[in-house]
């Protein structure tokens, strides 16, 4: 399984095509997870009530990546460890992808993204990220 980042959800959505299609049936098939906080992104963009009822329902039923109190403090050891680089390069990673990715880390789930905030969080890791398409290809 991998957990889906919001990334790879939006640029699938925008790219449509195949990588759209392939996407798509990953999601049917159970092979696409989530978490809480990329529940809370997609959510972020329904536009009524009855768009966020739907969407909450759909995100319901995939694979769950839980983000509890031991993911917290991953993500927190990580955010110091890229903060002993110097340079103020914990600023240089999203605190919510600190959180999906200590939550993918967590659940054994390779991160699928487009955002290369995960690569730097997996410099520090070490864990399984896959880019949804290759870095700069999608606009």
């Amino acid at each position: 399984m991998e957990l889906a980042d919001t990334s790879a959800w939006i640029w699938t959505h925008r790219a449509g095509g195949s990588l759209r299609a392939e996407f798509a049936e990953r999601v049917v098939d159970g092979e696409i997870g989530t978490c809480d906080m990329v529940r809370l992104e997609l959510l972020y963009g329904v536009r009524n009530p009855t768009e966020s009822s739907a969407v909450r329902a759909e995100l319901r039923a995939l694979p769950d990546c839980p983000i509890g109190k031991r993911n917290w403090l991953r993500a927190i050891d990580v955010y110091d460890s890229l903060a002993q680089q110097g340079g103020l390069h914990q600023r240089s990673v999203g605190h919510a992808d600190l959180l999906i990715a200590a939550a993918a880390e967590g659940a054994g789930a390779t991160l699928l993204h487009y955002d290369e905030d995960f690569d730097r969080i997996a410099a520090v890791t070490g864990q399984p990220t896959r880019w949804i398409a290759p870095r700069g290809s999608l606009s």
